[in-house]
């Protein structure tokens, strides 16, 4: 019999960066350590909670981090010692579940349900944790949750080292007080867009009277956002969501870290439109798109969507490589970004069945295209993107 509800744990390694440090130098635990950020206008990547108690965080000028806390130890990255310590952290957690869904390097989630018959989720979590920071010294927030959203958002809520349960019946009261901008998938452009018209904090966003204004700043995901502050998500635990199939991309690394968010999307805009082209030149068509964003510290996420449909389309697959980057965008310079498309097929005989009821739908979008290549071309440059004919391999004779 089909369980009706998911244990889901999402487990979140703390100053990741700064604690494989203090791992590694137990005389560091007690002093304000920062990670990143050792040249004149470097960025901080993380701080401990000692620092963090100055008012140090990531994200932040090295010199303005020494103005705050002026004994703050500044170390350089080691990407080498952190993927050491997320390996440790993984291969503990796959002794509690063949169900991983690695979220990055120091986070991840796990399908706990059928350990739970056995043992209950709090005590499993209290053992996950201590085993975690007594063996190998590296403190974890956990939240328990029956989907994936939520667990993501009780981690969040008790750091360091807490351990949050968030059920549904809690929402309303441990969800919706929460600020708008804490909102898991809710990016740093569009929050602000958010609070413009009047929503301020979780619980005001599911309220929201006003639907087809809301849809002008969430688009298409306005549903989802509003599900996901009820309580609601149908994803389930996949350990390989970010595993990429075959696919064709380009990324660039670029001499001069980018730091400016229109920059980001100018850059983005280019390398959709390299390899949307690469796509079109073998006639073939994808449902997946992935980005790839490296960070001046060398540390990176790769985060990817998967389409209802194949589609060719520059706006389509476009579309959703903006919304990736915007639902995940950190605060550091960026070194690197890359687009790729995966789950590849020959575009033969392909089509998307529409009824007399889409053809107006399919026109507005032609629209929406053409409006689109001309505010692209309006803040870019007037000859960064044109719109072409689709080049077709001829027909056997």
């Amino acid at each position: 019999m089909e369980k009706k509800y998911r244990i889901i744990f999402h487990i979140d390694l703390n100053a990741f960066f700064a604690s494989c440090e203090m791992a590694e130098d137990a005389k560091l635990l007690k002093i304000p350590l920062g990670i990143g950020g050792r040249r004149e206008r470097g960025v901080l990547t993380t701080a401990n909670y000692v620092a963090r108690k100055f008012g140090v965080k990531s994200g932040m000028n090295s010199i303005e981090a020494k103005r705050l806390c002026p004994k703050l130890l500044i170390l350089p990255v080691n990407f080498d010692l952190y993927h050491k310590y997320s390996k440790i952290f993984f291969d503990l957690l796959s002794e509690y579940s063949d169900s991983i869904e690695k979220g990055s390097i120091d986070e991840g989630y796990l399908d706990m349900t059928d350990l739970s018959d056995e043992v209950h989720p709090l005590d499993i979590a209290k053992e996950i944790q201590e085993r975690l920071y007594k063996e190998h010294k590296l403190p974890v927030s956990i939240g328990i949750a029956p989907n994936l959203f939520l667990a993501k958002m009780a981690s969040d809520m008790k750091k360091p080292l807490g351990i949050t349960v968030l059920r549904k019946r809690d929402v309303e009261e441990k969800l919706w007080p929460l600020p708008i901008e804490d909102m898991y998938g809710i990016g740093k452009k569009t929050y602000p867009n958010l609070k413009l018209i009047g929503i301020n904090t979780i619980g005001e966003l599911v309220n929201y009277q006003n639907i087809k204004k809301l849809k002008l700043v969430l688009g298409n995901r306005t549903e989802e956002f509003v599900a996901k502050g009820r309580g609601i998500d149908n994803k389930i635990v996949d350990p390989h969501r970010h595993v990429e199939s075959k696919s064709i991309g380009t990324s660039s690394t670029y001499s001069t870290d980018i730091h400016e968010y229109q920059d980001v999307l100018a850059k983005l805009v280019l390398l959709t439109k390299n390899v949307v082209n690469r796509l079109i030149d073998d006639d073939s068509i994808i449902k997946t798109i992935s980005i790839q964003v490296r960070y001046n510290d060398f540390s990176q996420i790769n985060r990817s969507k998967t389409l209802d449909f194949y589609t060719d389309n520059f706006y389509e697959i476009y579309q959703v490589v903006e919304q990736l980057y915007d639902d995940n965008q950190g605060d550091l310079p960026i070194r690197l970004l890359g687009v790729s498309l995966a789950n590849i097929k020959d575009n033969i005989n392909n089509f998307r069945q529409i009824d007399i009821f889409s053809v107006s739908k399919e026109k507005s979008k032609e629209e929406r295209v053409l409006n689109m290549l001309n505010n692209i071309n309006e803040a870019y440059g007037s000859s960064i993107i044109e719109k072409g004919v689709k080049k077709r391999k001829n027909p056997k004779k």
